[in-house]
């Protein structure tokens, strides 16, 4: 899997091509036209969307990043991602990646967080791996969705710190 800067055909293939619980959680969260929601959020925002292809650069598999939404505060991020089936053959590569995109967040994000549709185990076990939380808070401010829960990183301290 290689990584490129979003552009209108491959972010409208993914949204075509969503694995099913990628596609339950948008339509759960959005409604009934999530697509045009989800397309327009993602074309018109000024972060970064991480598209990874397949090695021969034809095949669009995911997409994802971290940005801030104007209700939170300073260094707070929403990190999402959405997939096509053809993700589970990329498993080591988009965690390699991965893992390289979270060293960028972290100098951006203090506290990263979102929700995930609850029977989302593929994307809840990278997540876990990268070191995500999923205990259960549901601070009644947030207003989580039925059907999904929290999860939220707080970014790695080096050295002492005071808080």
């Amino acid at each position: 899997m290689y990584r490129k800067q979003k552009n209108e055909k491959d972010v409208l293939y993914i949204l075509d091509h969503l694995r099913k619980d990628d596609l339950e959680e948008v339509k759960a969260i959005h409604g009934e036209h999530w697509r045009e929601k989800v397309y327009e959020d993602i074309m018109k925002t000024d972060f970064d969307v991480l598209i990874g292809v397949s090695k021969d650069g034809d095949i669009p598999v995911c997409m994802g990043g971290a940005w801030h939404l104007d209700k939170d505060e300073d260094g707070v991020g929403v990190v999402w991602m959405l997939c096509t089936d053809e993700i589970v053959k990329h498993k080591i590569c988009l965690l390699r990646e991965l893992k390289k995109e979270f060293k960028k967040y972290d100098k951006q994000f203090w506290f990263l967080y979102n929700f995930i549709y609850y029977k989302n185990d593929f994307a809840k076990n990278w997540l876990k791996w990268l070191g995500f939380k999923f205990d259960k808070p549901r601070p009644p401010q947030l207003k989580i969705p039925e059907g999904f829960e929290l999860f939220y990183r707080l970014r790695k301290k080096k050295g002492l710190s005071i808080d």
